[in-house]
């Protein structure tokens, strides 16, 4: 099957209507899930998530951050690299983007990409550069990005190298309770109190590979 300029549409809109709850989010990632197969569709799938971050409102920052991580996990733990290699390219600099607009979010970001590194979805030099990327918008660090500083972030970014796949047992997240500290309050909790982590966490992704 062929993707459509609606299929394009319908998957803007629901990005453009997440919200910072888990089936919001998980309804998104599902949306840009359905992609997956179709000749092209990682990148049109991550062209329209990054078009809808970008002229959004700052709120939708991080619901749309979550949705590209849930893509990102579910991608690299059950389907294959497309997404990775799709979302690679612009992450630098979308994360870049999502954190100039508002500083208050810089380490919940930064604690996104961590997780990133710590389940082996990305290998931890793009992750240190993603990091490394943010560094400047951290409390205590100068209020002034340098023009140069930014795209040689972005440029670091935009040569990912992830991991290998691994077809180890996979355990959800929702029984585990060795999840790193930095995944607390990683969507700013919920009603119920708990964690908007992805479902089926690969745990035996945290070793060596």
């Amino acid at each position: 099957f062929f993707l459509t300029m609606g299929d394009a549409a319908a998957l803007r809109n629901t990005l453009s209507q997440t919200d910072n709850t888990m089936p919001g989010i998980q309804s998104s990632s599902r949306e840009m899930m359905r992609f997956y197969d179709k000749p092209g569709g990682p990148s049109l799938a991550v062209s329209e998530w990054r078009s809808v971050l970008q002229t959004s409102s700052p709120s939708l920052s991080l619901p749309l951050l979550y949705v590209a991580n849930e893509v990102l996990q579910t991608s690299k733990r059950n389907r294959g690299s497309k997404f990775l290699e799709a979302f690679s390219p612009v992450l630098g600099s979308s994360l870049m983007f999502i954190v100039a607009r508002d500083r208050s979010v810089v380490e919940k970001v930064r604690r996104t990409v961590k997780v990133w590194g710590d389940r082996r979805v990305f290998s931890m030099r793009f992750v240190m550069d993603l990091l490394a990327g943010l560094d400047s918008y951290r409390a205590g660090a100068s209020n002034n990005v340098t023009k140069q500083q930014a795209p040689l972030a972005a440029a670091a970014a935009a040569s990912p190298k992830p991991s290998s796949p691994t077809n180890s047992d996979k355990k959800s997240s929702a029984t585990s309770d060795s999840d790193d500290d930095d995944e607390e309050d990683m969507f700013g909790g919920t009603t119920d109190g708990q964690k908007l982590l992805d479902i089926s966490i690969d745990v035996s992704a945290l070793s060596d590979v």
